[in-house]
């Protein structure tokens, strides 16, 4: 039916062609407050409108932004920075060391509620030297700093008094990335135009229409009339474009990984034999190639696409028998309704799903249909994001995955320290908790060689193999759509909901 939609839509072309000094960009996700320090992931909007000390270049290799160059002490505790002296906030005012001490000193408050803040724990002073040099002293060393500094700079001048969590800066901001914000309609979608000054590049594109599109299938029907230029598609309908010679695909390899998380609070999945037999009961291969249509690879943990990931790991199987023996060792049988009991419970939870994410929803599906063929009463709910608390229920489905150093997504997701019931900042909302993964995780993101710290992320994903926090289920990679008249686009390594692909937009133009 949908295929049909998309050609009918093609035909008639109903809505008019966007203008050529115009891209409109399809975006699944749409900010609360445009404000890097609440969003390590980068989203779209932020990453147009604010720049960090770094970031990173087409090769995922750390490159300079609003920093020049920078020096590192061999002890890895001391970074001392040279600041761009061209570089002006979109309301004129000029760019100094000032605004980079005001950012970070804002992600050290305790009353600042950021996901960022664990990546600057270990920032000890921020010493300005004049007002292009600064630096900055760890209490320990983390080699995960420099990725941590690509996120965006404040402007020290507009902020200096105002309370970050609810200034009215989040709806207005000011950055000095390559486009300004100049509309936003929440929920709808916003307008940006591009920055005349900006310090890297000659901005190619005037404007920018980032629309809020949370379904990718309705992404695609919007492709073929002509309403957007640039979206990244549902798996289902890439062959759609793939022979269209009005547009180009790129498949576009993300870090994004999508898993079951097991809430440890539960009464049945608090048991590490029950969370490694549910892992045993799914075909993986069959979920990438009929839910995915081979967009992805099947996900056995979390740093697969990380340098950090281990040369050789252990996995598990698609194997029913040995799920069947290890929920027997465990000590359920079946009642007389072929339904798995102990101690006179039925084995049953609940699966929750994004209702507005339909990958989700179809992975709790299938999981429903697997874990009934060992007789267990899995329940895949769907409802809103924001309509329920992932904390509390008995598991859901998650998508993690940074493509930038493996410390974040782990540590912050998985260490003990990071139990969301302990610290409001922490992502751990499975309340899982494993000493060998807590000393693993410290170790790496507190050591200076490179080999040592795979090593110990080899130990942490031995440890997670050993007690399962998640179901890994698979990869993916994004098909990225847009039309044939854009030139510029270059792949990167994405991110979470493929956060990225927008990376180097302000070098897109339309001919």
């Amino acid at each position: 039916m949908l295929k049909f939609v998309l050609m009918f839509f093609c035909v008639l072309n109903l809505f008019a062609i966007t203008p050529k000094d115009t891209i409109v960009i399809a975006v699944e996700n749409e900010p609360e407050r445009i404000n890097p320090l609440f969003s390590e992931d980068h989203d779209v909007a932020i990453g147009l409108v604010f720049s960090g000390l770094t970031r990173f270049d087409e090769n995922m290799s750390l490159a300079p932004d609003l920093a020049t160059s920078w020096k590192v002490s061999k002890d890895g505790l001391v970074y001392e920075f040279s600041l761009r002296d061209d570089v002006l906030w979109h309301d004129g005012v000029k760019f100094g060391a000032k605004d980079v001490e005001f950012s970070i000193n804002a992600l050290k408050d305790e009353k600042l509620n950021s996901p960022s803040k664990v990546n600057f724990d270990a920032v000890k002073e921020v010493k300005i030297i004049d007002d292009y040099h600064i630096r900055i002293t760890l209490s320990n060393p983390f080699p995960a700093f420099l990725d941590a500094l690509s996120v965006g700079v404040l402007p020290h001048h507009l902020l200096e008094k105002e309370n970050l969590n609810t200034a009215d800066f989040n709806q207005h901001p000011i950055g000095t990335g390559s486009y300004k914000l100049k509309q936003w309609k929440q929920g709808q979608y916003m307008i940006l135009e591009a920055n005349e000054k900006y310090y890297l590049t000659k901005v190619k594109t005037p404007k920018l229409i980032l629309k809020n599109i949370k379904d990718p299938s309705i992404s695609a029907i919007e492709l073929k009339n002509g309403s957007i230029d640039v979206a990244l598609v549902d798996f289902s309908l890439a062959s759609n474009f793939q022979n269209d010679k009005n547009f180009k695909v790129l498949v576009e390899p993300s870090a994004d990984y999508r898993a079951l998380m097991f809430n440890l609070n539960n009464e049945f999945l608090k048991d590490i034999k029950v969370r490694i037999a549910l892992n045993y009961a799914i075909d993986k291969n069959a979920i990438v190639e009929s839910l995915l249509h081979s967009f992805g690879k099947v996900a056995n943990h979390p740093l697969e696409k990380s340098w950090a990931n281990p040369n050789k790991f252990a996995t598990y199987k698609y194997d029913i028998t040995k799920a069947n023996e290890l929920l027997k060792q465990a000590g359920f049988v079946k009642n007389k309704n072929g339904i798995l009991e102990k101690d006179g419970k039925e084995f049953s939870f609940e699966m929750y799903a994004m209702s507005e994410d339909p990958l989700r929803v179809a992975l709790v599906n299938i999981l429903q249909s697997e874990f009934l063929k060992l007789g267990i009463k899995a329940k895949a709910i769907a409802k809103p994001s924001g309509s329920f608390d992932y904390t509390k229920e008995d598991s859901f489905l998650v998508g993690w995955g940074s493509p930038y150093d493996p410390d974040f997504h782990t540590f912050r997701v998985f260490a003990s320290s990071q139990d969301s019931t302990l610290n409001s900042s922490g992502w751990n909302f499975g309340h899982y908790k494993n000493s060998k993964v807590d000393e693993s995780l410290k170790l790496a993101r507190n050591s200076l060689d490179s080999k040592e710290r795979k090593r110990y992320y080899g130990d942490f994903i031995q440890a997670l193999y050993d007690d399962p926090a998640f179901l890994f289920i698979a990869y993916i990679d994004y098909p990225l759509v847009f039309a044939n008249n854009i030139e510029g686009v270059k792949s990167h390594v994405l991110g979470h909901h493929g956060v990225g692909f927008t990376w180097n937009a302000y070098e897109w133009i339309k001919n």
